[in-house]
């Protein structure tokens, strides 16, 4: 039985760490503040449908009892019983200079780290101090929030963009192999730094203007009901996807991102409801802000690349603002 740790225990570890575990995983999660909850009864996720999701085909009530993992305080209580195969890691960017210190107890000869982050240049931290050949990267596109109850709710998607940090097809091959065991959809890209600007091209666009738009910032709806923000919103997304498709030129990557990812990505926000996005929620909560791997390091490229970016310099700006200011309307971390 393969075996995966789980660091970073929020709503996105939580939810994909709970369908390995399903698929007969041998799970560990690295717990803080939900460990003794967690412990005594398990994790409740309501999945709302998506064929993307083997376990949320007719939305479910899914409850992984405290039997079916390993709930642990410490990294080194990880690799009790021998390090484990996987380590699926899903904290936020701002932790980043954390994980070696997180992962260093757990990890074994083969031990293969699964970076699930936001934004650019997480890998390249990852292999500044790990073997290049065990860093892999998985991008969602999902929207799960956990409650104030510490329950996690799925509220749409689920398919993850997947790929090898030197973008070796037999390494990711690994990887999708064990996301078919686990019944979650991925997304084919030719290299793992376009999997990346794919999601940016979600990312900057909805992440920023939730913060930048409105007193207390704006929901994903409200954004797209405007027509004004709704043509900011494509005009960031047309910004983001100049910047990336010269990005990966400039890394020797024949990849191209055109304007039907665009299309898609509106469609898939238009079908998914009222969303709160996670930097939104940072802001709310008084909590840091991936605003150095989600909106600085695209536009620190941007000027590099010698690619125009008024947009997403205006976005930038305003939400180094509203950070620098503290905390919108308070309310319930979800």
């Amino acid at each position: 039985m393969a075996s995966m740790a789980v660091v970073g225990s929020g709503a996105i570890g939580l939810f994909y760490g709970a369908q390995f575990a399903l698929a007969g995983l041998d799970l560990r999660f690295l717990l803080r503040r939900d460990h003794a909850r967690i412990s005594a009864d398990g994790i409740r996720i309501d999945t709302t449908p998506t064929p993307e999701i083997a376990r949320a085909r007719d939305g479910a009530s899914l409850h992984l009892s405290p039997g079916a993992f390993h709930a642990c305080l410490a990294p080194a209580e990880c690799a009790r019983g021998g390090a484990p195969d996987w380590v699926l890691l899903a904290l936020k960017t701002t932790a980043l200079p954390a994980a070696r210190a997180l992962l260093d107890p757990m990890l074994g000869a083969s031990t293969r780290i699964v970076a699930m982050c936001n934004g650019l240049g997480v890998e390249e931290a990852l292999a500044s101090w790990c073997d290049p050949e065990r860093v892999f990267g998985a991008v969602a596109h999902v929207c799960v929030r956990r409650r104030a109850d510490g329950s996690i709710h799925h509220q749409a998607h689920g398919k993850v963009l997947v790929g090898h940090f030197r973008d070796r097809p037999e390494r990711v091959a690994e990887l999708t192999g064990l996301l078919d065991l686990a019944g979650i959809a991925h997304h084919g890209v030719a290299c793992l730094l376009e999997a990346r600007w794919r999601k940016l091209v979600w990312n900057f666009p909805y992440n920023g203007l939730s913060v930048a738009l409105g007193e207390q910032g704006s929901s994903t709806e409200e954004i797209m009901r405007d027509p004004a923000s709704r043509a900011l919103l494509e005009e960031l997304m047309r910004e983001v996807v100049a910047v990336a498709n010269a990005d990966l030129s400039a890394a020797g990557s024949a990849a191209h991102i055109g304007d039907d990812w665009v299309r898609e990505m509106i469609a898939r926000t238009e079908s998914m409801g009222p969303y709160l996005t996670s930097t939104l929620l940072d802001w709310r909560a008084g909590e840091p802000m991936e605003t150095e791997a989600m909106f600085a390091e695209p536009v620190r490229r941007a000027k590099v690349l010698g690619v125009r970016t008024p947009r997403m310099e205006e976005v930038l700006e305003r939400v180094r603002e509203r950070e620098k200011a503290g905390k919108g309307k308070t309310e319930d971390r979800r």
